[in-house]
């Protein structure tokens, strides 16, 4: 595929939320040596009270030249400014991009940065244009129910950027699969503050317009099963072997279930990059921000190759395989 990587950024708010603030913040009963031990984080970013998921998107692409950009904006999000209209117009608008190409927002929970991603590659392979900024910017910590201790000490707020371009020689990325299966009931769900249940007072009061997670075991149990099966099936009809990557990148959804997965697809662990304890599950954010975080380390040398796997809500699955050349 003749599609690069031009430039590649992420953002982390100032506010770091460690396990004993929340505690404190919130008076819940337990321990946050015990929240670590469980759950496998210590801290998350939050964003201040006056950021937006928009902000922080825009934050993500401080160190990109812009002033010659020409081309559309993927953007993956749950968690937009407003209902309408869309955040990446919002951004669009913020960055001062030229041109009438298009702004769009992606909805695939914590797959949709490779939704975007493919999204970015499909619309530079059309030929309508030369380049495409991919990003995934999420404010998780508004959407928090802090009386659920299964879910309030999962989440933080991250932003990523990706800036892609087509290119004549061999590209970085070599290729995006995503899938949608929509065969499973929705274990991970905010059930109100849409068309089905309209925001109330009832409903604030009973909190149903905040994340919801009916059963960690099987939501943990379905992601393994299907996204190892995925990966397997996908690099098969791709002749790639797990084997032939350096540096494996999951969706931080857990770092105790991404160190369960990684070991019983026989991955190195010294091979696997995780974040979740310092950051938390940042939705949509984390493929991104842990690829640039990859990147800035200087631990992914020149010809490494990278798999990139997410399984979100819906069921949503994306993979991705980049080799990375150094500009």
């Amino acid at each position: 595929m003749n599609i690069t990587i031009k430039n590649v950024g992420h953002y982390l708010p100032e506010q770091i939320i460690s396990n004993q603030d929340m505690i404190d913040r919130f008076s819940l009963r337990m321990k946050a040596g015990w929240v670590e031990k469980i759950v496998g984080i210590k801290e998350r970013r939050w964003a201040n009270e006056d950021q937006a998921t928009s902000d922080l998107a825009v934050a993500a692409c401080k160190d990109f030249d812009l002033k010659n950009f020409k081309g559309p904006l993927f953007l993956s999000t749950i968690t937009g400014d407003y209902l309408t209209p869309s955040t990446s117009s919002i951004i669009k608008r913020k960055l001062a991009l030229s041109g009438n190409y298009p702004a769009v927002d992606i909805n695939a929970a914590c797959a949709g940065f490779l939704f975007a991603l493919e999204n970015g590659i499909n619309y530079l392979l059309s030929g309508k244009s030369d380049q495409a900024l991919i990003l995934a910017s999420e404010c998780r910590s508004r959407f928090i129910n802090t009386s659920d201790r299964r879910t309030a000490f999962l989440f933080g707020d991250a932003a990523c950027a990706l800036l892609i371009e087509k290119t004549d020689d061999n590209g970085m990325i070599e290729w995006v699969e995503t899938q949608t299966e929509a065969s499973e009931d929705y274990e991970i769900l905010i059930p109100a503050g849409g068309t089905r249940e309209p925001l109330t007072e009832e409903v604030i009061t009973s909190k149903r317009h905040l994340i919801t997670m009916n059963d960690g075991t099987k939501i943990s149990e379905v992601t393994s099963s299907k996204l190892i099966d995925t990966v397997n099936q996908t690099l098969s009809t791709k002749g790639q072997k797990l084997s032939d990557f350096d540096h494996f990148i999951f969706h931080q959804g857990n770092g105790l279930l991404i160190r369960a997965i990684a070991k019983e697809m026989g991955i190195d662990e010294d091979k696997v990059w995780i974040n979740f304890d310092r950051y938390g599950n940042s939705s949509s954010a984390s493929v991104g921000l842990s690829f640039s975080e990859a990147i800035q380390s200087g631990k992914v040398k020149n010809g490494d190759r990278i798999l990139m796997m997410a399984m979100g809500a819906g069921y949503h699955i994306g993979m991705a395989s980049i080799k990375w050349r150094n500009s």
